[in-house]
């Protein structure tokens, strides 16, 4: 396996299985809300920049982001080829709220498969509490939804000969998720609010039991990308007005502290 990163999307690629076995990973940017069902429809107007490395060594990227800003994670696959997808945040498993392990639990189904399941727009919590992916908060005395810092990946991809069996059952002209019963289309969804509501499609002798990649991605506001590197995220923080176009509440904790200097 390796992974690579430019400057918005985290790349995993599994030569060993061919060229089709590369799921790409971003995180478009949108606006904060309170209730799971609105964030599965909230729209992304620019896709986070990644910065390569970490200066703690505990992650393979940084997303630098706003206090009125949050993320969704959005994954594909380039020629649809499936993946077994587990996601943690801070240690816990996002789709199951136990401890993340980095291995799949096939009775309790703690993962999502790509690409039937493409994105996730909310994480759980060790309390079971629904999240939305922020930044930490830069307030003294933050409330629950101060936001998780790392967000752990682990990539387990379909079996070669799966795969071609696969593609052996979906004509030319068509897209290979099609190949994917009527009754499984209609389970899937453009956007998930709440973590766990697809599948399992596969059972688990689908996933290559040895080719498995893992990376870490960590989110820091806007005064920690100011220590690490002396400036503000390059893009511009989502405003009150915002906001109001959307017809969202503004809370004052997304407000940012004037001090901040140039954007690098």
């Amino acid at each position: 396996m390796t992974l690579t990163t430019d400057r918005s999307t985290l790349t995993f690629a599994f030569p060993e299985l061919g060229p089709d076995a590369r799921l790409h990973v971003v995180f478009p940017r949108t606006l904060r809300a309170t209730d799971p069902q609105v964030r599965a429809v909230l729209p992304a107007d620019t896709t986070l920049r990644l910065a390569h490395g970490s200066p703690t060594g505990d992650a393979d990227a940084v997303i630098p982001m706003w206090q009125s800003e949050a993320t969704w994670i959005d994954f594909s696959s380039p020629h649809q080829h499936p993946f077994l997808v587990m996601v943690g945040v801070d240690g816990i498993n996002a789709i199951s709220g136990e401890p993340f392990t980095g291995t799949p639990d096939f009775t309790t189904d703690d993962y999502i498969e790509v690409p039937t399941q493409q994105t996730l727009a909310s994480y759980r919590t060790g309390t079971g509490d629904l999240r939305q992916f922020v930044a930490p908060s830069i307030h003294t005395g933050a409330g629950p939804d101060a936001g998780g810092a790392l967000v752990q990946l682990t990539v387990i991809p379909m079996r070669a000969e799966a795969w071609a069996r696969r593609r052996r059952h979906t004509s030319a002209s068509a897209c290979v998720v099609c190949g994917i019963s009527r009754a499984e289309q209609a389970r899937a969804q453009p956007r998930t609010a709440a973590p766990r509501v697809i599948g399992p499609l596969e059972s688990a002798d689908t996933w290559h039991p040895t080719y498995t990649g893992s990376a870490a991605v960590r989110i820091v506001n806007s005064v920690m990308w100011e220590s690490l590197t002396g400036g503000s995220p390059r893009h511009s923080p989502l405003t009150c007005a915002d906001y109001a176009d959307h017809r969202l509440p503004w809370h004052m904790s997304y407000g940012e502290s004037t001090r901040h200097s140039t954007p690098l």
